[in-house]
């Protein structure tokens, strides 16, 4: 745990299994008579469990006394916010982080969200029929979740109670005056935090240093990559000059630098995505474009199944935002949707 400023503290969680996959906790403890405010709760492991609370322990922070501002309903972000939930804490989320039943990153476990699974995949072409290997993955990763054999990355996410968060809402904890800021385009209802006085800014997964951020769905008509590239100009006008603190790797100034870096790497990408379909004599599915853009180790896919959701997700949006600009037409059939150049 480190001291970043008087009364704020970061902690590094781990999901157990790789050392790269990281996640920065945020805690502002009260005292005695204050609640305390915890930003997002890390993977769901039992050691995870034990390093929060021993650290709740230390600053005197009771479950009763716990807000807890969920950022987004990723695996290492609320993986323990039940547990949380149930023992007293206050959980805030953003509603439309619940918009659908299952997301290409997550997973909850009932028979709504196994039922839109199937219906994603197939939009995206993985079906039992189409890709017979990697539906399989897919169906045994279902199993070994519900038998809960799986890692921490792929754990279910349990059902909790939360309170609504809105655009602008206050969250006062010792000196820190915090307002919560919508920064759609990681998913549809990523939320983050901003203190002006303080000139802070606690963005989740929008922006961080080193990394592009996925632009996360399998949904058509939501024009999430097109959100997320207004996003990232909008936020160097508001916060220049800001210290980052993002949820994975190092904080940073805000100077331009790293939104420029993500737009530039997305750019490169929907320009390989152009040439693609450019030279392909057919419509492509999504998880075709997938393979091609991003060099498949084998017609499966990744040997790291979330490495190929999340490339296969990525590579949807980009195919979406170039159907919003008119560059590329979309069919479906039987749930499938391709892809294609005009004329080409």
């Amino acid at each position: 745990m480190t001291e970043l400023y008087p009364g704020l503290f970061q902690i590094q969680l781990s999901n157990g299994v790789k050392h790269s996959n990281m996640i920065n906790i945020f805690l502002f403890p009260g005292n005695d008579s204050c609640r305390s405010l915890m930003i997002d709760t890390g993977f769901r492991t039992a050691q995870n469990k034990k390093i929060m609370d021993e650290l709740l322990v230390k600053h005197r922070i009771r479950y009763d006394d716990l807000d807890i501002f969920l950022t987004h309903k990723h695996h290492d972000h609320t993986g323990l916010a039940n547990f949380y939930a149930d023992r007293g804490a206050r959980i805030f989320m953003n509603p439309e982080e619940d918009r659908h039943a299952y997301d290409c990153l997550y997973y909850n476990n009932n028979p709504q969200a196994l039922e839109e699974q199937v219906h994603v995949l197939a939009t995206v072409g993985v079906t039992e029929k189409r890709t017979p290997v990697l539906w399989n993955r897919f169906m045994e990763l279902n199993r070994m979740i519900q038998q809960e054999t799986r890692d921490s990355m792929f754990n279910e996410i349990k059902n909790y109670r939360y309170v609504s968060i809105t655009e602008g809402m206050d969250f006062r904890y010792g000196n820190y005056h915090l307002k919560a800021i919508h920064l759609k385009g990681h998913t549809f209802g990523q939320m983050g935090l901003v203190d002006e006085e303080h000139r802070l800014v606690f963005p989740a997964d929008q922006l961080i240093d080193g990394i592009v951020p996925i632009v996360a769905t399998a949904y058509p008509d939501e024009h999430l990559l097109n959100y997320y590239f207004k996003s990232l100009e909008e936020f160097q006008k508001l916060y220049a000059g800001y210290t980052i603190h993002p949820s994975h790797n190092r904080p940073y100034r805000c100077d331009g630098t790293v939104p420029a870096g993500i737009l530039a790497a997305y750019h490169k990408k929907l320009d390989t995505i152009r040439e693609i379909l450019q030279s392909a004599d057919r419509a492509m599915t999504t998880r075709e474009v997938a393979f091609w853009a991003y060099g498949a180790e084998d017609e499966y896919g990744w040997k790291d199944l979330m490495q190929t959701k999340m490339i296969i997700s990525k590579t949807f949006s980009c195919l979406e935002y170039l159907h919003d600009k008119e560059e590329i037409s979309r069919t479906c059939e039987d749930e499938i949707l391709f892809w294609r150049v005009e004329g080409a």
